[in-house]
């Protein structure tokens, strides 16, 4: 009897917290139609929206593969969204968008905000409340969608980790996506910082800024973790949560499910 528990016990705990299934579904907007990897677990309780940094043009390929940012902090840890309950939905940049020169260019535009509340409603349809993850220059797209959306495309909660919040020099930004408008900012908002974040466009200093310019409620969660190697700008460093993806993940989840 103690082998055979042994046995189910071990069984038990290689199976994943939810069964999942993954497809692939290209979302209408402006004539164009944006691809996304969607992971659906069996019996969800919310969605997510996660936006990758970097220049964000993914290259999703029609089988869900993903041709450019599988490392990037949200997108390595969206199959852990979907285990902890959570439509786990990852769109890549418009077709006509993925060829701006240089790439980053469409994220701050008003037909990328627009792209990205199809999205939001396409999620609305799914399982409600819907909360847009943003990490780093993710955050930029998620000021363009805020500047866009209403009604059923504008999200329910606005989650943003290492990200590019304030205005530093000529890099775009959350606020000049929003046109420097923080009144469109205010919903339920989380912002995840890490203590050692080494990228100067994302440095903790810039989250005090933030709240102040922000003038309403912001949660804000600063965690700690190695240095990790490589250019501060990258998801390898400090700045993409080197070593505690499970810690990000379970902040950002449980916040979610605390509004609730």
């Amino acid at each position: 009897m103690r082998t055979s528990a042994l046995a189910l016990l071990a069984v038990l705990a290689a199976l994943p917290a939810q069964a999942q299934t993954t497809e692939v579904v290209e979302i209408p907007s402006r004539g164009q139609k944006v691809r996304t990897i969607v992971i659906k677990p069996a019996n969800p309780i919310g969605s997510v929206v996660l936006l990758v940094g970097g220049h964000g043009v993914m290259a999703i390929s029609p089988d869900g593969k993903i041709g450019w940012g599988a490392g990037n902090q949200v997108i390595r840890t969206r199959a852990q969204y979907a285990a902890a309950g959570f439509v786990t939905i990852v769109p890549d940049a418009a077709p006509d968008l993925a060829a701006s020169n240089p790439k980053h260019a469409y994220r701050s535009g008003p037909q990328h905000g627009q792209d990205l509340g199809a999205v939001v409603a396409y999620a609305r349809g799914l399982k409600t409340p819907v909360t847009v993850v943003g990490t780093s220059r993710g955050a930029v797209s998620a000021g363009a969608l805020l500047a866009q959306s209403s009604g059923g495309g504008r999200p329910d909660a606005i989650v943003l980790t290492a990200p590019m919040l304030m205005t530093y020099g000529d890099q775009a930004s959350f606020q000049k996506s929003l046109n420097n408008s923080p009144a469109k900012a205010q919903l339920s908002f989380l912002v995840v910082g890490h203590q050692k974040d080494g990228c100067k466009y994302t440095a903790p200093a810039s989250i005090e800024a933030f709240t102040k310019w922000h003038g309403g409620k912001v949660d804000v969660v600063m965690l700690d973790g190695p240095d990790g190697p490589g250019d501060p700008c990258e998801a390898q460093g400090a700045h993409g949560f080197a070593g505690i993806d499970g810690t990000v993940v379970s902040t950002v989840t449980n916040w979610i499910k605390s509004r609730k």
